[in-house]
């Protein structure tokens, strides 16, 4: 399903926002965000901040961006436990041509030091897939939240890459979403957290 995203928020506000929900509290130094959903009973294990890549707009307004947003997450429910990158797709611009970020047959790729890891949406409702509370903020009312299928061996990689940016396939063309903020380090402690790197 394809909602729209709008909203007339200016840029300094989208950056003070931002920080707000990619900052961890005071004193909170622990290297996950880890609760249990208590309306699905799934545990949830959640990088404490999420990768931000954001393309320029200036075609449509001046300091304009498109942003997407994914954090690494493991869903345990009774011990079958599942991976995702769960984010949010946002923007500075209100779309009122009807415009979508994603549309339907849209392909988000990550790119890890030149390997492109292709991220299938995952199927089933977030309630269904045991996510009734998401693991991070929704950066505005009209961030579309999306959930995508990942992998230990491919989180291990994205967490430990030097060069990171995405490419989102719309209509067949590339559009580039470089790095914006920085959140390997968030992988990585996951990624050791939940011991992925072992054999």
């Amino acid at each position: 399903m394809i909602r729209r995203l709008r909203t007339r928020a200016a840029p300094a506000w989208s950056l003070a926002l931002l920080a707000a929900i990619t900052t961890p509290a005071p004193g909170d130094d622990k290297p996950v965000r880890e609760y249990l959903d208590e309306q699905t009973a799934a545990t949830i294990t959640a990088a404490v901040e999420p990768l931000v890549f954001a393309r320029e707009r200036t075609d449509l307004a001046v300091n304009a961006r498109d942003y997407v947003s994914l954090a690494p997450i493991e869903v345990n429910r009774g011990g079958v436990r599942h991976y995702y990158w769960f984010g949010y797709l946002w923007s500075t611009i209100d779309r009122r041509d009807g415009e979508t970020l994603l549309a339907q047959g849209d392909q988000v790729v990550l790119l890890a030091d030149g390997r492109p890891i292709r991220l299938q949406a995952a199927t089933g409702s977030l309630r269904e897939l045991g996510i009734a509370r998401a693991p991070i903020s929704r950066p505005g009312r009209a961030a579309v939240a999306v959930l995508l299928q990942a992998d230990p061996g491919s989180l291990s990689f994205v967490g430990h890459a030097t060069d990171l940016s995405l490419v989102l396939i719309h209509d067949g063309q590339n559009q580039d979403y470089p790095l914006w903020r920085d959140a390997r380090e968030a992988v990585r402690r996951l990624v050791t957290y939940l011991t992925l790197d072992s054999p």
